[in-house]
Protein backbone atom coordinates (compact mmCIF):
# COMPACT_ATOMS: atom_id res chain seq x y z
CA UNK A 1 0.00 0.00 0.00
CA UNK A 2 1.49 3.36 -1.01
CA UNK A 3 1.51 6.51 1.10
CA UNK A 4 -1.57 7.98 -0.59
CA UNK A 5 -3.53 4.82 0.14
CA UNK A 6 -2.38 4.87 3.77
CA UNK A 7 -3.52 8.47 4.32
CA UNK A 8 -6.88 7.62 2.73
CA UNK A 9 -7.21 4.41 4.76
CA UNK A 10 -6.75 6.23 8.06
CA UNK A 11 -8.80 9.32 7.14
CA UNK A 12 -5.92 11.82 7.18
CA UNK A 13 -6.36 15.08 5.25
CA UNK A 14 -2.73 15.03 4.06
CA UNK A 15 -3.77 13.34 0.80
CA UNK A 16 -6.56 15.87 0.21
CA UNK A 17 -4.14 18.73 0.94
CA UNK A 18 -1.78 17.45 -1.76
CA UNK A 19 1.14 16.71 0.55
CA UNK A 20 1.62 13.08 -0.44
CA UNK A 21 3.86 13.49 -3.55
CA UNK A 22 6.39 15.62 -1.68
CA UNK A 23 6.39 13.32 1.33
CA UNK A 24 7.02 10.35 -0.93
CA UNK A 25 9.99 12.12 -2.56
CA UNK A 26 11.44 13.16 0.81
CA UNK A 27 10.89 9.92 2.70
CA UNK A 28 10.77 6.95 0.33
CA UNK A 29 14.48 6.17 0.81
CA UNK A 30 13.93 6.08 4.59
CA UNK A 31 10.88 3.79 4.74
CA UNK A 32 12.75 0.64 5.81
CA UNK A 33 15.15 2.37 8.23
CA UNK A 34 14.67 2.51 12.04
CA UNK A 35 13.88 6.22 12.01
CA UNK A 36 12.47 8.17 14.95
CA UNK A 37 9.67 10.53 13.88
CA UNK A 38 7.63 13.15 15.73
CA UNK A 39 4.42 14.70 14.46
CA UNK A 40 3.14 17.70 16.41
CA UNK A 41 -0.66 17.86 16.21
CA UNK A 42 -2.36 14.47 16.41
CA UNK A 43 -5.78 15.67 15.26
CA UNK A 44 -8.42 16.26 17.93
CA UNK A 45 -12.09 15.55 17.23
CA UNK A 46 -13.34 17.92 19.94
CA UNK A 47 -15.78 20.34 18.24
CA UNK A 48 -14.62 23.93 18.55
CA UNK A 49 -11.12 23.02 19.76
CA UNK A 50 -8.27 24.83 18.04
CA UNK A 51 -7.25 22.94 14.88
CA UNK A 52 -10.04 20.39 15.35
CA UNK A 53 -10.38 17.84 12.57
CA UNK A 54 -14.17 18.12 12.74
CA UNK A 55 -15.25 19.07 9.22
CA UNK A 56 -11.83 18.21 7.75
CA UNK A 57 -11.35 14.55 8.60
CA UNK A 58 -12.26 11.91 6.09
CA UNK A 59 -14.82 9.22 6.85
CA UNK A 60 -13.66 6.75 9.47
CA UNK A 61 -11.12 9.13 10.98
CA UNK A 62 -10.09 8.98 14.62
CA UNK A 63 -7.29 10.99 16.26
CA UNK A 64 -3.89 9.79 15.12
CA UNK A 65 -4.80 8.95 11.53
CA UNK A 66 -1.56 10.25 10.07
CA UNK A 67 0.47 8.60 12.85
CA UNK A 68 -0.96 5.24 11.76
CA UNK A 69 -0.15 6.00 8.14
CA UNK A 70 3.44 6.91 9.06
CA UNK A 71 3.73 3.73 11.17
CA UNK A 72 2.69 1.58 8.22
CA UNK A 73 4.92 3.50 5.78
CA UNK A 74 8.05 3.47 7.96
CA UNK A 75 7.98 -0.27 8.56
CA UNK A 76 10.77 -0.14 11.16
CA UNK A 77 10.08 3.38 12.42
CA UNK A 78 9.33 4.66 15.91
CA UNK A 79 6.44 7.11 15.62
CA UNK A 80 5.62 9.78 18.22
CA UNK A 81 2.78 12.27 18.32
CA UNK A 82 2.36 15.33 20.55
CA UNK A 83 -0.83 17.29 21.20
CA UNK A 84 -2.55 19.34 23.90
CA UNK A 85 -5.96 17.63 23.69
CA UNK A 86 -6.77 14.60 25.82
CA UNK A 87 -8.78 12.82 23.12
CA UNK A 88 -5.62 12.48 21.00
CA UNK A 89 -3.90 10.18 23.49
CA UNK A 90 -3.83 6.40 23.02
CA UNK A 91 -1.48 3.59 24.02
CA UNK A 92 -2.73 0.55 22.13
CA UNK A 93 -1.00 0.95 18.76
CA UNK A 94 2.23 -0.82 17.86
CA UNK A 95 5.22 1.52 17.37
CA UNK A 96 3.14 4.64 18.11
CA UNK A 97 3.49 6.68 21.30
CA UNK A 98 1.36 9.74 22.02
CA UNK A 99 2.32 12.54 24.38
CA UNK A 100 0.53 15.49 25.95
CA UNK A 101 2.74 18.49 25.21
CA UNK A 102 2.27 22.14 24.32
CA UNK A 103 4.88 22.60 21.61
CA UNK A 104 4.93 26.39 22.05
CA UNK A 105 5.92 26.15 25.74
CA UNK A 106 9.66 25.62 26.13
CA UNK A 107 9.30 24.23 29.65
CA UNK A 108 6.75 21.63 28.51
CA UNK A 109 8.93 20.68 25.56
CA UNK A 110 11.94 20.09 27.80
CA UNK A 111 9.77 17.95 30.09
CA UNK A 112 8.70 15.98 27.03
CA UNK A 113 12.31 15.43 25.96
CA UNK A 114 13.29 14.31 29.45
CA UNK A 115 10.47 11.74 29.44
CA UNK A 116 12.45 9.55 27.02
CA UNK A 117 14.78 6.84 28.29
CA UNK A 118 17.64 8.13 26.17
CA UNK A 119 19.43 11.33 27.09
CA UNK A 120 18.58 14.34 24.90
CA UNK A 121 16.51 12.41 22.35
CA UNK A 122 16.90 13.42 18.68
CA UNK A 123 14.41 12.86 15.87
CA UNK A 124 15.10 12.08 12.20
CA UNK A 125 11.86 13.77 11.10
CA UNK A 126 9.69 16.39 12.81
CA UNK A 127 6.41 17.54 11.25
CA UNK A 128 4.56 20.53 12.69
CA UNK A 129 0.88 19.95 11.94
CA UNK A 130 -0.18 21.77 15.10
CA UNK A 131 -2.00 25.06 15.46
CA UNK A 132 -1.16 26.51 11.98
CA UNK A 133 -0.76 30.00 13.52
CA UNK A 134 2.56 31.54 12.47
CA UNK A 135 3.59 32.68 15.94
CA UNK A 136 2.96 29.15 17.23
CA UNK A 137 4.87 27.66 14.30
CA UNK A 138 7.88 29.85 15.07
CA UNK A 139 7.73 28.96 18.78
CA UNK A 140 7.41 25.25 17.98
CA UNK A 141 10.37 25.44 15.60
CA UNK A 142 12.48 27.25 18.21
CA UNK A 143 11.61 24.65 20.86
CA UNK A 144 11.96 21.47 18.80
CA UNK A 145 14.60 22.23 16.17
CA UNK A 146 17.45 21.56 18.63
CA UNK A 147 16.02 18.03 18.99
CA UNK A 148 16.28 17.25 15.27
CA UNK A 149 19.26 15.14 14.25
CA UNK A 150 21.90 16.64 11.95
CA UNK A 151 20.76 15.69 8.46
CA UNK A 152 17.16 15.48 9.70
CA UNK A 153 14.11 17.00 8.06
CA UNK A 154 11.71 19.46 9.73
CA UNK A 155 8.43 20.33 7.99
CA UNK A 156 5.91 23.04 8.78
CA UNK A 157 2.51 22.22 7.31
CA UNK A 158 -0.47 24.46 6.57
CA UNK A 159 1.22 27.83 6.30
CA UNK A 160 -1.66 30.22 5.68
CA UNK A 161 -1.58 32.96 3.02
CA UNK A 162 0.06 36.06 4.47
CA UNK A 163 1.82 34.09 7.20
CA UNK A 164 5.05 35.55 8.55
CA UNK A 165 6.62 32.11 8.05
CA UNK A 166 6.56 32.60 4.28
CA UNK A 167 6.42 36.42 4.13
CA UNK A 168 9.33 37.03 6.51
CA UNK A 169 11.93 34.34 5.78
CA UNK A 170 14.47 36.42 7.68
CA UNK A 171 12.80 35.19 10.88
CA UNK A 172 13.41 31.60 9.78
CA UNK A 173 17.03 32.49 9.06
CA UNK A 174 17.44 33.75 12.61
CA UNK A 175 16.20 30.42 13.95
CA UNK A 176 17.97 28.16 11.44
CA UNK A 177 21.28 29.89 10.72
CA UNK A 178 22.69 28.54 7.46
CA UNK A 179 20.43 25.49 7.29
CA UNK A 180 18.55 25.44 3.96
CA UNK A 181 14.78 25.60 3.60
CA UNK A 182 12.24 25.92 0.82
CA UNK A 183 8.49 26.43 0.41
CA UNK A 184 6.12 24.20 -1.54
CA UNK A 185 2.59 24.90 -2.77
CA UNK A 186 0.72 27.58 -4.66
CA UNK A 187 0.21 29.47 -1.40
CA UNK A 188 3.52 28.44 0.23
CA UNK A 189 1.59 26.00 2.39
CA UNK A 190 4.58 23.86 3.40
CA UNK A 191 8.10 24.67 4.50
CA UNK A 192 10.80 21.99 4.31
CA UNK A 193 13.97 22.47 6.36
CA UNK A 194 17.15 20.38 6.17
CA UNK A 195 19.26 20.50 9.29
CA UNK A 196 22.89 20.99 8.21
CA UNK A 197 22.08 18.86 5.15
CA UNK A 198 24.13 20.93 2.72
CA UNK A 199 26.95 21.61 5.18
CA UNK A 200 28.20 18.03 5.56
Amino acid sequence: MDLSDLFIKYGSDKFVNGYTPLYFILFDHLKSLPIKMLEIGIGTMIPGAHSSMVGYAREGYKPGGSLRAWRDFFINGEIHGADVQLDTQFDDEERITTHLCNSTNSTKVEEFIRSFDEENVKFDIIIDDGSHVDTDQFATLKNFYPHLKPGGIYIIEDIYPGSAVSNKPEILKLLLGDDPFFFVGKKSNMCVIYKNKLNN
